[in-house]
């Protein structure tokens, strides 16, 4: 690589220089190019190109892309007991120019013509006649496969001691990630399709000659080039009869993608074999290197390594690599396997295998995944031992034996299929005779999701276990999702135009106290929004048949009512909008009848209700400028009035299949239910009013938002879930309030509290404050507090400490019960190949009884991760940790 000489380069060039006549070649040989002392230093202009020009901008090293594959690598000079490798490159060094000490200079010209033109071959033989050698061809001047105007005049690149492998290190503080560095592969020529055998030879060097019967010896910058192959050395002997070319005194193999570079070589021009000997290797794509005894690139493009070591460690550290007898890479399958094989962490040797397969892309493979490991005092050591099967493109199957402590072997399998029109999961495990509790336990879990045509959905998400203490005596590995209530549900939905249907079969298995939930068996449900006109006018409606259905053991009084409800709920809507405000005006019936069984005594067996909702919605929208800190804003006044009139109809003798009450807060001072479901219609004669004022930046971003309102009611509540309840009595709702606050991009504030209207008492707030710098800086602060009823607060935080080192962990308190809920703290370490996970961690079980664990996870990136990272329950109290792990490499 041409570099800008300076008194520290004295030497080196100087060696290179001597290192050239060594070899016979007289520096007047090489055409182009004439080397002299000017004062004490080399110079190697070209006489025939501009001299650099300082002047330039010098762009980042980041967008440079360079040519240095076209350079016949030189031997070592000792010097002394010093071993002296000079630059590889054979291109002209540039005249002195000033630059930063630790910086090497590009010149384009140079990169565009990245070798000197050379003479034809001198062919000798002793017969004295010139005999013509097919295989030798004149070379020509090579031409970038880039424009001129797209490469940099000049740009800058740090010093490396591994240039010789295109491994540059970035400027200090400029590490776009946990890398000292990156590789820079040189642009090389594009395959045009010509089949190999029909691909012409090319070879050049400074002096070739040839002896009858013994072939041809070149020397002085030998080039061989076939296609996007190349092969270059300071010496070559070629035997004309079998092909064979041996290359001497330093040697380097390119195509794209791949670099061997290696004492000797051999190749063969009747093939694609190529064989270095003690040499170094990179696989650029993947990041994958090593050195080796002998390396061959094999006519099948596959890569063979005797004695040798395989990493995707970068060439600046060694925190793991195997060393094996021999090392097989096929890129096209994208795998390798390994002979007696060693994995050594820090040179340390850690694990010895006669024989196995790994990967070296992101491409399925089977074979056995790395285990997991954790330990906690109540459970005792958890390992497993994933083994996956590649069954097909759009099959697999993932079978873990978990060899629980105190528990027995459990074996979890996962099977995933997909096919054009659906993707399927099913989720088994199984533990026979559990040694604690001495009962087979059990898992079962289906997910589908289909589009059997283009009007219809299909969906399935079963989930069943043995027992209620499954998931906290064994957890799982599975992807399955961990509720109090285990989903049970299959569907299938017609989208017509303007409409739609749902088929909808449910059910669910309660594997705590409460009480279960009742079962859809069936439920049959239509609703759409028919277009009218005029355009002001708009309708909806929703049609609903359900069958309820439920475990009646244990149960008394109304927990045994189950029957069949038919609902109906069409609604008409007006919309009048200016650029000051709007008013909405809209109609709708409630329409139920029922149908059911186990009632309770002297209740009807057949209630129905048909209940009118009159609304009418309407704001008005003021905006001024607003200046704030120095920040030009726009600020809007948004006020409400909303009003609503449910008249009151009994409602006593209908159950409660579906139905819960909304939490109050702002937005429900504008609903025209205060009831989920289709069981109860609350009735109501009120007018709420509410306010809103927006901050809107420059950008149109809202950097604040708040709200205030309240609610005033013209009658009681009578309507209630059930009858232990009281009507509500009070003229005025409590006060609710939103605020929502963003300073900047970085940090999102979100406050919605509610004040007694009496005495302005606080009785509810949810505090949220999230500050994400990116996706590897986050912290999240949360509290919530119902009277009488919840105080609980959250804090949980991910944050590099330094460049490689980072923290995380999750604190959760009850602050009414006084109980440590979950307390973790963990250390991270992540390199530019490995990546380690610490953490401890105590929490309190359903049982109310706290357990401890620690959790260790260890990632040799390339290889794959082995031990255990935490437990989902901890992942999903730290909001952005699931998404950060999907962003960066997978844990």
């Amino acid at each position: 690589m041409p570099i800008l000489k300076r008194a520290s380069h004295k030497l080196t060039l100087a060696i290179t220089a001597a290192l050239l006549s060594h070899h016979q070649m007289a520096l007047a040989e090489l055409n182009d190019w004439d080397c002299r002392q000017i004062n004490g230093s080399w110079d190697c202009s070209d006489s025939s190109k501009p001299i650099l020009n300082t002047n330039k901008d010098i762009p980042a090293a980041d967008n440079i892309q360079t040519d240095m594959g076209t350079d016949a690598p030189r031997p070592a000079i000792e010097a002394g007991n010093t071993a002296i490798k000079p630059e590889t490159s054979n291109k002209a060094l540039p005249t002195p120019t000033e630059a930063t000490p630790n910086d090497s200079v590009l010149n384009d010209s140079a990169l565009n013509n990245p070798a000197p033109k050379a003479s034809a071959p001198n062919i000798e033989s002793n017969s004295g006649e010139k005999p013509v050698a097919k295989t030798l061809t004149p070379m020509k001047p090579e031409q970038s496969e880039t424009a001129a105007t797209d490469i940099p005049y000049k740009a800058i690149l740090p010093l490396s001691p591994y240039a010789h492998l295109n491994w540059y290190p970035y400027p200090k503080g400029k590490s776009p990630d946990h890398c000292s560095g990156r590789y820079i592969e040189p642009e090389l020529p594009i395959d045009d399709g010509t089949p190999f055998q029909f691909q012409p030879i090319v070879i050049d060097a400074s002096e070739a000659r040839t002896q009858l019967g013994q072939g041809t010896e070149l020397t002085g910058s030998v080039k061989v080039v076939q296609g996007t192959r190349s092969l270059y050395s300071s010496s070559a002997t070629i035997n004309q009869e079998t092909g064979q070319i041996d290359l001497k005194g330093g040697a380097t193999y390119r195509e794209p993608g791949l670099l061997f570079t290696g004492k000797t070589a051999q190749t063969n021009t009747n093939s694609k074999k190529t064989t270095l000997n003690d040499a170094e290797y990179v696989l650029y794509e993947k990041n994958i290197r090593g050195s080796v005894a002998q390396i061959a690139r094999n006519e099948d493009a596959t890569i063979t390594i005797k004695e040798g070591t395989y990493t995707q460690c970068p060439p600046d550290t060694d925190s793991w690599k195997v060393f094996a007898k021999e090392i097989h890479l096929d890129q096209e399958s994208g795998f390798g396997w390994a002979k007696n094989a060693t994995l050594r962490i820090s040179n340390i040797p850690i694990l010895y295998v006669p024989y196995f397969y790994f990967p070296i892309d992101d491409r399925r493979h089977s074979g056995f995944l790395y285990p997991t490991i954790s330990y906690s005092d109540t459970e005792g050591f958890d390992i497993g031992t994933p083994y996956y099967f590649n069954i097909a493109p759009n099959m697999d199957d993932t079978l873990t034996p978990r060899f629980l402590e105190k528990r027995g072997l459990l074996l979890e399998n996962e099977f995933r299929y997909m096919n054009s029109h659906s993707m399927n999961t099913l989720s088994t495990s199984f533990l026979p005779s559990d040694s604690l509790t001495d009962e087979d336990r059990w898992l079962l879990g289906v997910e589908h999701t289909g589009i059997p045509s283009e009007h219809w959905r299909s969906n399935i998400n079963y989930l069943q276990v043995s027992d209620n203490d499954y998931f906290d005596d064994l957890g799982t590995k599975l992807s399955v999702t961990e509720e109090s209530h285990l989903n049970q549900s299959g569907s299938l939905t017609y989208y017509g135009n303007q409409w739609q249907a749902e088929l909808l079969l449910q059910s669910y298995q309660t594997i705590d106290d409460n009480t279960a939930p009742y079962r859809s068996l069936p439920q049959l449900q239509i609703w759409g929004n028919p277009t009218l006109e005029p355009d002001w006018l708009s309708a909806s409606y929703v049609v609903s048949l359900t069958q309820f259905d439920r475990d009646l053991t244990g149960l008394t009084d109304d927990e045994r009512i189950i029957g069949s409800r038919f609902h109906m709920e069409p609604e008409l809507t007006a919309s009048f909008r200016s650029t000051s405000g709007y008013i909405k005006p809209g109609f709708k019936l409630w329409y139920s009848q029922y149908q059911l069984d186990n009632q309770v005594d002297d209740l009807n067996d057949s209630p129905s209700i048909s209940v009118p909702v009159v609304s009418i919605d309407s704001g008005l929208y003021f905006d001024r400028e607003f200046t704030l800190a120095d920040n030009t804003y726009q600020q809007t006044l948004e006020p409400r009035l909303y009003g609503l009139y449910v008249p009151y109809q009994d409602q006593s003798a209908i159950p409660d299949f579906d139905t819960t009450e909304y939490s109050f807060s702002y937005a429900s001072l504008f609903r025209n239910n205060r009831y989920s479901g289709y069981d109860r219609i609350g009735d109501t004669k009120q007018i709420s009013l509410g306010v809103t004022t927006r901050l809107i930046d420059l950008k149109g971003r809202e950097a604040i938002t708040a709200s205030i309102g309240q609610a005033i009611y013209f009658g009681d509540r009578d309507v209630t879930l059930d009858s232990d309840t009281d009507a509500e009595t009070s003229d005025f709702s409590d006060i609710a309030t939103s605020v929502s606050w963003r300073p900047n991009t970085r940090m999102n504030v979100t406050f919605n509290a509610n004040f007694d209207h009496e005495d302005t008492r606080n009785t509810e707030n949810n505090l949220a404050v999230r500050y994400q710098e990116d996706i590897n800086r986050i912290v999240n602060l949360s509290y919530r507090f119902s009277e009488d009823v919840r105080d609980q607060s959250t804090a949980s935080f991910i944050w590099p400490v330094s460049k490689n080192w980072s923290a995380l962990g999750v604190w959760q308190y009850d602050w009414l019960n006084s109980d440590n809920l979950d307390t973790a703290i963990g250390i991270e370490y992540e390199s530019c190949c490995w990546k380690t996970r610490l953490i401890t961690r105590q929490w309190l079980q359903d049982t109310d009884e706290q357990d401890t664990a620690i959790y260790l996870q260890f990632v040799l990136k390339g290889l794959g991760s082995f031990g255990s990272s935490g437990g989902s329950s901890f992942a999903e109290k730290i909001t952005g940790f699931e998404q950060r792990e999907e962003t960066n490499d997978q844990f």
